[in-house]
């Protein structure tokens, strides 16, 4: 008995130390982000997470992996995590992006029948601040 108690404490642990909090739509699946609010310095770059979260019903779909779309020059990369297909990890660029507000939409399709269901992003880039020694250098 106390095998089981220990294993299903740990399991518990490591779900909700891992796990978000993301309400499943009641058809097909919606997109949620680590943050909504992305903050990059110009000229560098950050990373945040994705999750695709199904309903019920979609649970054997197959979905693509998002996309992110942008009128900006922002630059970005989205890759799957081996051990759950619905969350991914995004990295940003902003190379020769200007200072500014930059609002994202986030899409991704289903080779089925199951429908996605977006998101929006906004990237606040800062202008990259020199650092000075005491001496000017």
């Amino acid at each position: 008995m106390k095998k089981h108690l220990a294993l299903l404490t740990l399991l518990l642990i490591g779900t909700l130390s891992y796990g978000q909090n993301f309400d499943a739509p009641e058809k097909g699946a919606k997109i949620y982000a680590q943050e909504y609010m992305i903050h990059v310095d110009s000229g560098s770059e950050t990373t945040f997470d994705l999750w695709i979260v199904r309903s019920r019903f979609a649970k054997r779909a197959e979905f693509m992996a998002p996309s992110l779309m942008s009128s900006s020059a922002l630059a970005f990369e989205v890759a799957q995590d081996p051990e759950n297909k619905d969350h991914y990890t995004v990295t940003v660029s902003a190379n020769e992006v200007e200072a500014g507000q930059y609002t994202t939409t986030v899409s991704a399709r289903s080779n089925g029948t199951q429908k996605v269901t977006g998101t929006t992003l906004s990237f606040n880039v800062v202008a990259a601040q020199a650092v000075a020694s005491k001496d000017g250098k």
